[in-house]
C-alpha cells in the first residue's frame, strides 16, 4: 500500500506527475508521456485550463461533434454535442432531419426563476429570528450589490429573500430561501457567490450556518 502524500497541492504540475507515476505505475516514463501528450501546445490556453480546478495534471479530451438541421422556433441550428457514446449524434441528426420537414420543434420559455438556500441552525425564539430577518433583509441585499451589478444591468439579479421555518422537518433548522433571475445564463457561480455573501452578513453568534448552495430543484424554471 502506498503512503499518503503530504503537501501535494504545493507541488508544480510536473512534480505532481512525477509523484503519481512513481507511486502508482510501473512504467512511469510511459505515464508521463501519455499525460503530457494531451497538454495544449498554446501555453496561455493550457494555463487557463490548469487554473480551472486544483491539482491539474493534464486535460481530458472528449469528441466534439455537431448534430445539424435542428429546426427550433422556425430557425435552423447546428447543435454542438460532446459525448463518448457512439450513435447518439447520428440518432439526434436523424431525428432533426425527420422533424425538420414537419415543422421542427417549438419552445416557449415561461420562467427562468432559480433557487438558492442558506441552510442554518437556530435554537432561539422564532419571533426574535423573524424580527432579526426583517431588520436585516435590506442589508442582505446590499451585501450582494457588487456581485449582482452586472447581472442587474442585463435585467437579472436577486428577486426575493424569504425566511423559511423548517423545524417541522428537523429541530432548529431554518432556511434563507433566495430566488434569482439569471437571464440567459445558468448562473451557478453567480448564485453561490450571492449566497455566500448573504450568509456572512446574516450570521451571528446564535446562528450556525450549515451550507449556502444553489438548488437543482427549480419548479419555477419552466419551458413549454
Amino acid at each position: 500500500m502506498s503512503k499518503a502524500v503530504s503537501g501535494f497541492s504545493k507541488l508544480n504540475k510536473s512534480e505532481k506527475i512525477d509523484w503519481l507515476s512513481a507511486t502508482f505505475f510501473k512504467n512511469s516514463d510511459k505515464i508521463k508521456k501519455v499525460l503530457q501528450q494531451y497538454w495544449n501546445s498554446n501555453d496561455v490556453l493550457q494555463n487557463l485550463h490548469d487554473d480551472f480546478i486544483e491539482n491539474t495534471i493534464s486535460n481530458f479530451y472528449m469528441p466534439f461533434a455537431i448534430a445539424p438541421n435542428f429546426v427550433i422556433n422556425g430557425k435552423v441550428y447546428a447543435i454542438p454535442m460532446v459525448i463518448e457514446e457512439s450513435s447518439v449524434v447520428a440518432a439526434a441528426s436523424l431525428v432533426a432531419k425527420f422533424w425538420g420537414t414537419r415543422g421542427g420543434f417549438k419552445a416557449n420559455v415561461i420562467s427562468t426563476t432559480k433557487i438558492g438556500q442558506v441552510h442554518f441552525m437556530y435554537k432561539g425564539d422564532k419571533q426574535e429570528l423573524q424580527n432579526y430577518f426583517s431588520l436585516k433583509k435590506e442589508q442582505l441585499l446590499k451585501a450582494t450589490e457588487d456581485i449582482t451589478k452586472n447581472m442587474r444591468k442585463r435585467g437579472g439579479g436577486i428577486l426575493d429573500i424569504e425566511l423559511r421555518d423548517k423545524t417541522g422537518d428537523l429541530a432548529n433548522y431554518y432556511q434563507l430561501y433566495v430566488t434569482f433571475e439569471t437571464v440567459d445564463s445558468m448562473g451557478a457561480n453567480f448564485i453561490n457567490s450571492c449566497l455566500e455573501a448573504i450568509s456572512k452578513e446574516f450570521k451571528k453568534s446564535d446562528i450556525q450556518i450549515v451550507m449556502s448552495i444553489l438548488s437543482n430543484y427549480v419548479p419555477e424554471c419552466l419551458v413549454h
